[in-house]
């Protein structure tokens, strides 16, 4: 996207005038947290909140009894409002579709800067493949030794949920038909777990890091068709999904393909913010997410999900990459931005704790509590072990934007 001369002169006092304001608002508000308008800040306190809402949801499906049970119960009205208030965390599989976005838009954040600047970006596959390894690998190899490790624990000892046995169908399907069989650890190995269609292990959630690795495999070549110019990389990125998903055979390509437009709405965005082209207003997002995600319960087909999906996150990546600096002052933002910097280490590591705690419930207690303390407090625990993982491993692989500002943000 070149540079426009005429309309920068043009806008140059009524910018300049925007930016003497601002000053006069937040005098003390300090330039990195914000990219050309963009705010980091805000973005790295959203991976907190949808890397704590992806484990208070898993905390509430495996530690709290389903719905049915519990409601088959008579419970006090205090009870009945937290359950019905808690059926909101059962949209994880929207939380990693903004996760996609996200990450789309931060792999794409430098080329998005060049091209505002209407300089050609310039690509170093070694080098670019060599920063995704070092960020990616260390604690992805911690999650696959954590998950093995605590589910040979949890084998051995609470072995009921392990084996497939509990008393909830889902439960059993998709965390104790996971294993360590050729067919799971292959793949995890090679960093596409659960591509050959079996969980490594407990760890479900992993599936989401195969589906990133295969984008950023496309990265170099998609970049390449950016600077030939937008529609070469949007609208072939597009052709490019809809003629391969129906070629290749790989029940795992077709779905990677068919969410690859979630991701690319990341680096969209990316380039829409850098350029100050984005019509929609903070304001204007949550409204335009929420829509997006409620849509979804019409069971559209499946282009209208995955459009829904690429326009409520793109939605809610720009309400909080254009979240106002004076923001950062309270309480609840500062602990949302310390989670955020620990949301991979979160992501990755706190599914196979849940599950030991889950499988400690069905083999002592004969299944989940009616209460929801233990979900609650299952959910703290992990969090903690996450963030112990965190000072473990990630903390010293983070890139230098994140050290910094993992070294001001004390441990949540």
């Amino acid at each position: 996207m070149p540079d426009n001369p005429a309309a920068k002169t043009k806008f140059r006092p009524f910018l300049a005038l925007l930016n003497k304001a601002a000053a006069a608002v937040n005098p003390g508000a300090t330039t990195p947290a914000r990219a050309h308008g963009v705010n980091l800040r805000g973005l790295d306190a959203l991976r907190g909140l949808l890397a704590t809402y992806v484990v208070l949801g898993h905390a509430r499906w495996l530690l709290w009894a389903g719905h049915k049970t519990w409601i088959a119960q008579p419970h006090p009205w205090w009870e009945k409002m937290i359950a019905y208030a808690s059926s909101g965390l059962r949209f994880g599989h929207e939380a990693v579709m903004v996760f996609f976005v996200l990450s789309g838009f931060f792999i794409h954040f430098r080329a998005a800067e060049m091209l505002a600047e209407g300089r050609i970006p310039a690509m170093r596959t070694r080098s670019f493949f060599k920063r995704r390894a070092h960020r990616l690998l260390p604690p992805y190899a911690l999650a696959l030794l954590l998950t093995l490790t605590l589910d040979q624990i949890g084998r051995v000892f609470f072995p009921m949920l392990y084996n497939g046995a509990t008393p909830d169908s889902l439960i059993n399907t998709q965390v104790g038909s996971g294993n360590f069989s050729s067919m799971a650890t292959g793949p995890a190995l090679v960093v596409l777990p659960k591509s050959l269609g079996v969980n490594f292990g407990t760890n479900g959630p992993l599936w989401s890091l195969a589906y990133e690795v295969v984008y950023y495999a496309f990265y170099p070549a998609w970049l390449a068709a950016r600077r030939a110019g937008a529609l070469a990389a949007y609208g072939g990125g597009a052709m490019f999904v809809i003629v391969f998903s129906f070629l290749v055979k790989s029940e795992f390509l077709q779905t990677v393909l068919i969410h690859y437009p979630v991701w690319l709405a990341g680096a969209g965005l990316a380039e829409l913010l850098l350029a100050h082209r984005l019509p929609i207003k903070s304001i204007a997002a949550g409204p335009v997410a929420f829509a997006a995600f409620a849509a979804l319960f019409f069971h559209p087909p499946i282009a209208a999900t995955i459009a829904l999906y690429a326009v409520g996150g793109a939605a809610t990546v720009a309400m909080f990459a254009l979240m106002p600096a004076p923001l950062h002052a309270s309480r609840a933002f500062a602990g949302l931005e310390a989670l955020g910097l620990r949301s991979y280490t979160i992501y990755v590591c706190h599914f196979p704790m849940l599950a030991l705690a889950s499988a400690w419930t069905f083999q002592r207690l004969g299944g989940r509590p009616m209460h929801g303390w233990l979900a609650a407090g299952g959910a703290l625990a992990t969090l903690a072990g996450c963030c112990a993982a965190f000072e473990l491993c990630e903390r010293h692989f983070l890139h230098a934007r994140l050290k910094e500002t993992a070294a001001k943000i004390p441990t949540p």
